[in-house]
């Protein structure tokens, strides 16, 4: 069962309300590439990224991968609660394939994001 950052489990509705989730991250105007989500092991779509448009398509081509332990962490690295670096020295993210472009996006959720507050305590 997926759970929240507090313990508490997530919903089948709140699961699947992040996926469909678009909008402007304003840090990341100047990137363009895509992001493979990986959840647990399982594809959870890919972060598209265009001039600071973002949305998560459900397959897809990507030149990096990002790979979390859980829901929760990935909601929280997407919402720019997580800074990308504490959540892999905590064991809980990992970056293959082009390791620049995912940093950048991860920090660049960080000054604005469609998907922040997704995540309790936000």
């Amino acid at each position: 069962m997926n759970t929240t950052s507090s313990g508490d489990p997530i919903t089948p509705t709140e699961a699947t309300k992040w996926a469909s989730m678009r909008g402007h991250a304003p840090g990341l105007d100047d990137i363009a590439g895509r992001l493979r989500l990986q959840v647990a092991g399982v594809d959870a779509g890919v972060l598209k990224v265009d001039g600071g448009a973002v949305e998560i398509l459900p397959e897809g081509d990507a030149s990096a991968l990002m790979a979390v332990d859980s829901q929760a962490t990935l909601l929280s690295v997407l919402g720019g609660d997580t800074h990308p670096f504490v959540a892999f020295l905590q064991g809980k993210l990992r970056l293959e394939g082009d390791r620049a472009l995912a940093l950048r996006i991860g920090f660049g959720l960080r000054a604005g994001s469609p998907w922040s507050g997704l995540t309790p305590g936000s």
